[in-house]
């Protein structure tokens, strides 16, 4: 029990106890501890008391699925159960503990549990398991890194990549068990919910097996060409199986990008079980080497089922729910915002879902059949849907999703509110380096607060995306996207290179990142690993483009391709010795106002012995961050 008061005590997320004990009310200069630093991302609650007003109090706990990631603060999940208990006529007797976050850790988790515990709650509503990957320590330890890179040097990357998973189950299992002690011991039922994620929609990176002897990898390579040329004309399904298959035989399963495009290809063909099952295998193949960490892993989700069955347990398998009210459809955008986080009306069925086994838990009124989805008690206005729309188009853009995706979810925003251009305006002008805009919370209109924090949370990720821009402009109606243009075009007309002099393009990540020579992170998108930047211009007059680069430790080299506006620009090489490298780009290339460079890099062999090394070492994986070093890369006029 002391463990449990020093919780309370020493106060959790941005609550801290009260002088005289009776309640917990908000800092938000606290630590983080164990939780984001966010001060965004938790519920608005300025305070929460000690002792229960109301006879029953249920707390939920949960990562960002549960918080409503892209509709919050608007809609929540907690939100939804609120609003079902009142239409139920429940409100007097059942109190609500909101301790959802975005970022949440296991650990975070684990302590939310004790605490609610210790606030006397009557039931616990677990949803958390997407967090999972990014917690699990499994390369903390120098013993267990020596392990990894034992495996990896004598077995291969199969075997490294099972071990990985065999961590992250062993880590689910030992975080089921923390959290089933804790409502044992203190009398209280458990809700475990499982997540569910995007599967139809949300595309996997190219993660290249250097692994691979070099004849195979030379193979999975063509194999590969031929598969995105096939995307380009009208798709075949049955050629895109062939072709994705050929790729996971070469590669023994150890990337997901060909089992999704496999599973998918079922699909479409009627045999939806076989693409079902490639699918889910898709999403826990591992590959956090190349810093790609799918959310909610079969392994996890596995444990937590388990929980979910244990004595004192009750389990809301999302998953499997979804699959019966949709069917196919629940593995894709018609659920989901993105990879993992909710629709509101799917949001809705979650909610409806819990609520149910919480009534049926406390024995408060039956619950016959399947609970309806619940009504339209939480109808957020057509601006608010507009915005998470439009957030939900960021998301997917800024994790390197393909064109129609990100497309879908702008043409949403349009279509709800047309009025939404003036938050796409705000999302540039804020995005913009010069315009620091962590600094410019208070002058914000209050319609533009939600894009504020996601940029705040998204302040690591390159910030003008010329194509972000490109693909706005091609999906809006033609009056909003003649708006958006002059928007645009008055916004950017002062930041043009020409008047700038020069611009440092590694400016384009945020000032906290910026310190010279440094790891450079390949983002993997659709047209695999490939960099982007965005910079402005009048598109009259050439720009010099000067690069020095070098590989990543352990890479002997390769080439990369730099393209402009989707043009190829320029090929050159990175070696392990610094190369300096002056591209000049061509007016017939440049367009008036924004512009896309992106590099595309190509193959790199990494040495078997150095790759054992960094595993053991730094705790990374031969696909590690580390690819490219970047020192300079400035355009002048």
């Amino acid at each position: 029990m002391g463990t449990v008061r020093r919780i309370l005590d020493e106060g959790f997320g941005p609550w801290a106890l009260s002088e005289d004990g009776t309640c917990l009310v908000r800092r938000n200069d606290r630590p983080p501890g164990e939780f984001p630093r966010q001060s965004g991302c938790w519920s608005r609650d300025e305070q929460i008391p000690v002792e229960p007003g109301k006879p029953f109090r249920v707390a939920v706990v949960g990562e960002s699925v549960a918080r409503g990631f892209l509709l919050d603060p608007v809609v929540t999940l907690p939100d939804l159960c609120r609003a079902a208990f009142r239409e139920a006529d429940l409100d007097d007797r059942l109190e609500l503990l909101d301790f959802t976050v975005n970022g949440l850790s296991a650990a975070g988790a684990a302590k939310l549990c004790r605490a609610a515990a210790e606030l006397r709650c009557a039931m616990i509503v677990l949803y958390v398991g997407n967090n999972f990957p990014r917690s699990t320590p499994w390369l903390d330890d120098p013993e267990t890194r020596q392990v990894a890179a034992e495996a990896f040097a004598g077995r291969g990357y199969a075997d490294y990549l099972a071990a990985r998973r065999e961590a992250i189950s062993a880590f689910a299992r030992d975080f089921c068990q923390e959290v089933e002690e804790v409502c044992r011991a203190a009398g209280i039922p458990l809700v475990v919910v499982v997540p569910a994620t995007n599967q139809l929609d949300w595309h996997a990176p190219w993660v290249m097996p250097t692994w691979l002897p070099e004849d195979r990898l030379a193979e999975w390579t063509a194999t590969r060409r031929r598969l995105d040329e096939s995307a380009d004309a009208a798709e075949d399904p049955a050629q895109r199986l062939a072709l994705a298959e050929r790729m996971t035989a070469l590669d023994g399963g150890t990337t997901a990008r060909p089992l999704e495009i496999a599973g998918r290809s079922l699909v479409r063909l009627g045999r939806e079980s076989e693409g079902v099952a490639l699918l889910s295998r898709a999403v826990s193949t591992g590959a956090d080497p190349a810093n790609y960490e799918r959310r909610c892993p079969a392994e996890v989700a596995e444990e937590l089922r388990l929980l979910g069955r244990a004595p004192g347990c009750r389990l809301v398998d999302v998953p499997a729910r979804a699959r019966e009210r949709y069917g196919i459809a629940a593995l894709g955008r018609e659920i989901f915002l993105d990879y993992c986080h909710h629709t509101l009306d799917s949001l809705r069925d979650v909610a409806a879902d819990i609520v149910a086994e919480v009534r049926a838990e406390l024995g408060l009124a039956p619950t016959p059949g399947r609970p309806e989805p619940l009504g339209p008690a939480v109808s957020p206005p057509a601006r608010e849907m507009a915005t998470a729309y439009l957030l939900s188009a960021l998301h997917n853009q800024h994790w390197g999703q393909p064109a129609d995706i990100v497309e879908h979810w702008l043409r949403c925003a349009a279509r709800t509110d047309p009025t939404c251009v003036e938050d796409l305006t705000t999302y540039f002008s804020m995005s913009l380096p010069q315009a620091q805009f962590w600094l410019l919370e208070d002058s914000l209109a209050a319609r533009s607060g939600r894009m504020y924090w996601f940029l705040k949370n998204f302040s690591h990720l390159p910030v003008l995306d010329a194509r972000f821009a490109d693909r706005a402009l091609r999906s809006l109606p033609e009056d909003g996207g003649q708006r958006l243009g002059k928007e645009l075009d008055a916004l950017w007309q002062e930041l043009r290179v020409e008047r700038r002099g020069e611009v440092n393009l590694l400016d384009t990540f945020w000032r906290e990142r910026d310190s010279g020579p440094r790891p450079f992170t390949v983002v993997a998108g659709e047209d695999g690993p490939v960099s982007r930047y965005g910079f402005l211009t009048s598109g009259e007059l050439p720009l010099t483009l000067d690069v020095v680069l070098v590989a990543g430790p352990g890479i002997s080299g390769g080439r990369f391709d730099v393209s402009l506006n989707g043009r190829q620009c320029h090929a050159g090489e990175v070696t392990a010795e610094w190369r300096h490298e002056r591209i000049v780009l061509p007016p017939s290339l440049l367009r008036a106002g924004a512009n896309e460079l992106a590099y595309t890099w190509t193959t790199v062999g990494r040495d078997p012995a150095v790759a054992t090394a960094a595993v053991s070492t730094f705790g990374t994986g031969p696909e590690n961050q580390d690819l490219i070093r970047l020192a300079r890369m400035r355009l002048t006029p």
